[in-house]
């Protein structure tokens, strides 16, 4: 009973209000950066959703703040103080979250242009489902990537390219886990979309409403429990713990005979003393 009371799916009920809290003050920034760049799209007309996904740039700093929320009580199980935290975390991670930021939205921009393209080709041949087919697995992979870049780079002293290179193995080396992760995202967007197809009048508007207050708050908590175990297996754990220097030494050993085998000392990347792949 203990057990299930500190999981994670315990804990978001427990702590929905501050977990609320934090989603807000992430999604706030979000909607108003994407007012902005809707009216600017408007008054310039050019109007089309790539103009508007831009509002995701500047309020991606916000998502560090959520992320490390979301870290700290579904993961670490602590309870620290929620403003703190979160501003703390934005603060650190201002620079490095507006280049994530745009990383993801040229993912999302690009991807939405290739599927939606040849999606309409392959109306007509269809040798263009195929193309198509490729590039959902393509844009799946990146997607998947951008789960493990943000828990990452609040948690650990790596470089960019360490990041990406770090998140690209992920996908592939926790692919359960990636997979689970997928399936929840994809059932709590279907319910996202039928909530928006089903609603007529101003019950749009409060569906609009409750959508931006609640879904990044779902899509982070879902996401960042999920990978958090085979991310900490991998790369380290996130919690400071005292350090076993047989273990490392042991580690060490078996990396260097790992990097003796091999003809290039650049496949591996080296986090928290341990190894991993490129």
């Amino acid at each position: 009973m203990n057990k299930f009371k500190q999981s994670a799916f315990s804990r978001f009920f427990r702590f929905f209000p501050k977990l609320f809290t934090a989603g807000l003050m992430y999604s706030v920034p979000l909607a108003v950066f994407t007012g902005i760049f809707v009216l600017i799209s408007y008054l310039t007309g050019f109007n089309n959703v790539i103009i508007w996904g831009r509002g995701l740039i500047p309020s991606f700093p916000f998502y560090a703040g959520l992320v490390m929320i979301i870290r700290k009580y579904a993961v670490e199980k602590q309870e620290p103080p929620l403003f703190k935290t979160f501003f703390t975390a934005v603060k650190d991670n201002l620079k490095r979250f507006l280049i994530h930021g745009v990383v993801l939205y040229m993912i999302i921009a690009f991807g939405m242009f290739a599927i939606l393209y040849y999606y309409t080709l392959s109306q007509t041949d269809v040798v263009f489902g195929s193309v198509l087919t490729i590039y959902m697995i393509f844009v799946a992979i990146l997607i998947v990537m951008m789960f493990y870049v943000p828990i990452m780079e609040i948690t650990y002293e790596l470089k960019l390219k360490d990041i990406y290179k770090n998140a690209f193995l992920l996908v592939f080396g926790k692919i359960l886990r990636n997979l689970i992760a997928l399936v929840f995202l994809a059932a709590v967007t279907a319910v996202t979309i039928l909530a928006f197809v089903f609603s007529r009048d101003a019950m749009y508007f409060v569906t609009l409403a409750i959508v931006v207050a609640l879904y990044p708050l779902l899509y982070s908590y879902i996401s960042t429990a999920i990978i958090s175990k085979g991310l900490q297996d991998s790369v380290g754990s996130f919690s400071a713990k005292p350090i076993d220097e047989k273990k490392i030494e042991e580690q060490r050993e078996q990396d260097a005979i790992a990097a003796a085998s091999d003809t290039s000392d650049s496949d591996y990347v080296f986090v928290n003393g341990r190894m991993i792949k490129k």
